[in-house]
């Protein structure tokens, strides 16, 4: 089980890797479709470069779940717990670079998404011997819903306004 898990956590990575840089381009590519905004960055903003790693990763975990949740319980919230790390990281550090150096550095960035995704996979991965209550995971799962439903207002926000 934990060779398939390790593979599984690669593929994961990679995965998110490949979507969430390919995403940063759909809202682009489909000449700025309101529904390809509610899970690709519509603008510039820290905000929506969240959704770069949020809906591959969600996307993955879903797929992960579905194949080995019976098997590891409390997998969802687990993935959960990383992927909340890997998106309250991201603009920790792009705030913080910034702020010595006065200015986004490309390099940078697409550096910060890497080590994001590889935070969101391997927290989980860390944690896989682990329990986590099912009121727990519960409460990852709601917030988790809250921020997908916050991404989608704010981008439909942004489309209109």
């Amino acid at each position: 089980m934990n060779k398939r898990y390790k593979k599984i956590t690669g593929l994961g990575i990679l995965w998110t890797l490949v979507l969430g840089t390919l995403s940063h381009f759909f809202y682009q590519w489909s000449h700025e479709n309101m529904l390809v905004g509610l899970f690709s960055p519509v603008n510039e903003s820290v905000w929506e470069h969240l959704k770069l790693l949020f809906f591959p990763a969600l996307t993955y975990m879903f797929i992960e779940q579905k194949a080995m949740g019976k098997a590891m319980p409390g997998l969802l919230g687990k993935n959960l717990l990383g992927l909340f790390a890997g998106l309250l990281v991201m603009p920790l550090l792009f705030y913080g670079y910034t702020a010595f150096s006065g200015k986004s550095i490309l390099w940078v960035d697409i550096g910060i998404f890497c080590v994001c995704v590889l935070l969101t996979f391997l927290l989980p991965y860390k944690l896989r011997n682990r329990q986590i209550s099912p009121s727990w995971e519960k409460i990852l799962v709601q917030m988790g819903l809250f921020l997908a439903v916050a991404f989608f207002v704010v981008s439909v926000w942004e489309q209109i306004g």
